[in-house]
């Protein structure tokens, strides 16, 4: 008996053994990306010292993997390769493996995208494959790279083969070339341009050059929501008056209301379509995503009151907070995938309808044939369908609804219960949590309700986040954060500030708006430009906007606004200096740079601040004053007091002979 039972322990401790060296390096971390990946048989490291180390001493070349849990192709990636035996051991072979988070490191995965763009002359995504020497000269740049030769790409295996025949000093050198040019890329010469005058115009016909006057929307395919263009758009409008720029975001938010880049089910946003009607989505969906289409659509309410633009608001915070709201505060992302019946991942299986059985399902609950096929024509659930195979991804197909449609989209709702939700990634992101919730305070112009419930977040937010007069990035629930926050997560935390303290004039908002503004500029700005982190890796913040808004072009308005408001010249001119150092760039193509854009016009039309005691500022709604950029700021004076950044030019204790002053700027 004792030498079987010797021998269970003895099979039980190589079983343990065995299962525990399967486990790579990533085993120890608490991003759900990397965890993903802890027990591939690729020998995966964390970004770190330790990783560039090991390389040295081995003398190998680095694989750099940059990916998301909730994407897609990264997915397809890792099943072809990371998970392929063969591939392990030949790349385990020459390279030391790091796997990073985008969303972990995004400052680490800007640079990289930086060292693509310049290797391909054109932009990147996710994932992001890079190979390099041990002392971080990049010689190789793909996104997805398929294991064998497809796609109009070479294979994996291929690539590695070929590059374990070429010295590490000719890399080194190839690489060497590469961080050049990326380094010549982000210099600007001492002399700043002046930024351009009538603007505004230029922006509008540089919309209209490109816009999609077919199916709306700024490409052919894909099709991102791109909020931050249609905010622009829509300011536009309250600028100039020009209708074509109220037509073009309008057109836009309506295609992706009725559109399958919507959730015509549940409600919120995915990522973004494939074809060129905003039908066919990847279905991940991105809090990031939904807290700024949640601006735009209430921008775009203030300005129709369209029931359907208050339809989509409400529906997508109920949604986002079902899903994704924990202890408060929000988690990143959902995926694509989701477990279908045999257990395995297939993209969109959760949201899709076979039409049979979506029919046969909603007779068995009551509804008659005509009432049937009203409503699935309605959301475009067809024998043919729209998806893989026969199935379909809902979108609307008709001006005016079915009188059964909403029973039927409950019983739609009733079919998904029976599916498993797709994975959603748990991380808590500072940036990410900050863009939702000024959306949400963007909201109440559609419902008050809306404020209570964003403060309670913003306030969730803070406790969690920003302790000790520290600000973090990111960390997962009741998981202390670690990591130090980046520019981006200032950025977007310092325009919630902002937004709380206008929708409540709540004195400790704007307190805390000084403070985290303040900070900023010592963590991160250096000789008239702004570093993404203050980690020690070296990257500059620039005004492109990749998946959001640019959070340098935020912090070029958040620095306006803080000078506007306490008259700081200081900041005027860093705000300043933003636009400026790349005015060159936005005057040549200004649609791009959506929220730099902004800002550049935020200096012709400049933020007026109207100072009054609380009780005289609760008496109005700053969104009833036709001037794009005024805002509420409480002040010890009985009369309103309308600024600018170096003077009140209007006073009086009538507002309305105030709010006349204001918007006749607009009429000079």
């Amino acid at each position: 008996m004792k030498i079987i039972t010797l021998i269970f322990f003895l099979s039980f401790f190589v079983l343990f053994r065995e299962s525990a060296a399967a486990s790579n390096s990533l085993a120890k971390e608490t991003s759900p990306y990397l965890l993903q990946h802890k027990d591939n048989p690729v020998d995966w490291h964390p970004w770190g010292e330790e990783a560039f180390l090991k390389a040295k001493k081995e003398n190998k070349l680095i694989f750099l993997s940059i990916g998301y849990s909730t994407c897609h192709w990264c997915h397809v990636m890792a099943h072809e390769s990371f998970e392929n035996e063969h591939f392990a051991k030949l790349l385990n072979k020459y390279f030391i493996s790091i796997k990073v988070d985008r969303e972990e490191l995004p400052h680490i995965d800007s640079f990289y995208q930086k060292v693509y763009r310049t290797m391909n002359s054109k932009g990147g995504g996710w994932p992001l494959t890079i190979m390099m020497t041990a002392d971080k000269k990049p010689f190789f740049s793909g996104t997805y790279v398929p294991l064998s030769a497809g796609y109009g790409s070479r294979g994996l295996v291929d690539i590695i083969n070929s590059v374990s025949t070429i010295s590490h000093q000719k890399l080194a050198q190839m690489g060497e070339k590469v961080l050049l040019s990326v380094e010549q890329s982000q210099k600007f010469s001492n002399q700043k341009a002046q930024l351009m005058s009538g603007l505004a115009n230029k922006t509008i016909s540089d919309f209209k050059s490109y816009y999609d006057f077919n199916n709306s929307g700024f490409s052919n395919r894909p099709k991102f929501p791109e909020a931050s263009k249609i905010i622009l758009l829509l300011k536009l409008y309250e600028i100039t008056k020009n209708k074509e720029s109220l037509d073009m975001s309008l057109s836009a938010l309506d295609a992706m209301a009725k559109g399958g880049i919507y959730d015509q089910i549940e409600g919120g946003f995915y990522r973004y379509t494939v074809d060129e009607k905003w039908q066919i989505p990847h279905f991940e969906k991105m809090l990031y995503t939904n807290g700024e289409l949640l601006e735009a659509y209430s921008l775009a309410y203030k300005h129709t009151k369209n029931p359907l633009y208050k339809k989509i608001i409400d529906e997508t915070i109920a949604q986002m907070d079902k899903r994704f709201q924990i202890g408060g505060v929000y988690m990143s992302a959902s995926n694509a995938d989701s477990k279908n019946r045999e257990g395995r991942n297939e993209e969109g299986f959760y949201f899709v309808y076979e039409h049979d059985e979506a029919f046969e399902y909603l007779k068995k609950r009551g509804l008659k044939e005509l009432e049937i096929n009203a409503a699935l024509g309605y959301l475009g659930i067809t024998e043919d369908g729209n998806f893989e195979g026969h199935l379909s991804n809902p979108h609307i197909t008709a001006d005016v609804g079915p009188k059964v449609l909403q029973r039927a989209k409950e019983l739609l709702l009733e079919m998904r219960k029976t599916r498993e939700y797709p994975f959603v990634d748990n991380k808590i992101n500072t940036a990410w949590n900050a863009l939702y919730i000024k959306g949400k305070f963007k909201a109440a112009i559609a419902d008050k309700k809306y404020v209570i419930q964003a403060k309670k977040s913003l306030d969730a937010l803070l406790e969690k986040m920003y302790i000790k007069g520290e600000l973090y990035h990111q960390t997962i629930a009741n998981v202390k954060p670690m990591q130090k926050a980046l520019l981006e997560d200032y950025a977007f935390f310092t325009s919630a500030l902002f937004e709380a303290y206008q929708a409540t004039l709540e004195q400790r908002y704007f307190k805390l708006y000084k403070e985290i503004v303040e900070k900023s500029i010592t963590l991160f700005y250096r000789e008239g430009r702004w570093l993404e982190s203050n980690d020690g890796f070296k990257t500059y913040a620039d005004i492109s906007e990749r998946a959001y808004a640019s959070a340098l072009a935020q912090q070029s308005i958040n620095l306006l606004n803080y000078a506007t408001v306490l008259a700081d010249m200081k900041k005027f001119a860093m705000a300043k200096e933003i636009a400026e150092l790349y005015s060159a760039t936005i005057n040549a193509s200004p649609s791009s740079y959506p929220t730099a854009t902004l800002a550049s016009l935020m200096f012709e039309y400049e933020p007026i601040f109207i100072k009054s005691t609380k009780s005289n500022l609760d008496s109005f709604d700053a969104n009833d004053i036709k001037y794009p950029f005024v805002y509420r700021y409480v002040y010890d004076a009985d009369e309103y007091l309308a600024c600018k950044i170096n003077s009140c030019f209007s006073y009086d204790t009538e507002f309305e002979k105030v709010k006349k002053d204001i918007e006749s700027l607009l009429k000079r």
